[in-house]
């Protein structure tokens, strides 16, 4: 379930809550008032090897098609 940062309009506390998305934003715990959702960057976790950059992935900028030139990466 994910998680949202909050902003209290009246005590003006910033807390997190877990909750579905489909769910509407809870009042705030520490005084019951309005809150606002806050801006917040989103948690990445994990990944695909095909998406990473490693030491042994083809050169990004090398522009030949990753080996295709013939050339050695």
């Amino acid at each position: 379930m994910p998680t949202y940062d909050y902003h209290c309009h009246t005590c003006r506390k910033d807390f997190t809550a877990m909750h579905k998305i489909s769910e509407p934003a809870p009042n705030c715990p520490a005084c019951g008032g309005e809150v606002s959702k806050k801006v917040s960057a989103p948690a990445v976790h994990g990944g695909s090897a095909g998406h990473q950059s490693s030491p042994t992935a083809p050169a990004a900028a090398h522009g030949c098609g990753a080996g295709a030139c013939g050339c050695r990466h």
